[in-house]
């Protein structure tokens, strides 16, 4: 499949295992230049090794960051200055009670 992705840049949040790691690992073989987020340095480390073995075509960077954070989020974009593609698979989980509730939901 050629999506046209060459000189393209991208981002994918929460990228070092599951859905958001074969989202960057598919731009990247496209030929996308893709920075990925993790909090986990060794993860973070793993997943870029395991794209750049992955897809030759492409570039894979690594930035360490959480991103749920105001603190993350001012980093990752202090350091970009485009970016044409952006795959926010971060997901944020507060538990809460609900309404007519007195528990938490397990």
């Amino acid at each position: 499949m050629d999506l046209q992705l060459n000189g393209k840049t991208a981002i994918v949040t929460a990228a070092t295992a599951g859905i958001g790691f074969a989202i960057a690992r598919t731009l990247a073989r496209e030929g996308a230049e893709v920075t990925i987020t993790g909090r986990d340095r060794e993860k973070l480390a793993a997943a870029v090794d395991e794209i750049n073995a992955a897809a030759p075509l492409g570039k894979i960077h690594g930035f360490l960051a959480d991103i749920s954070t105001v603190e993350g989020v001012e980093a990752l974009t202090s350091q970009l200055e485009q970016v044409d593609i952006l795959v926010n698979n971060l997901g944020y989980y507060e538990p809460r009670t609900f309404p007519g509730s007195s528990h938490l939901p397990d």
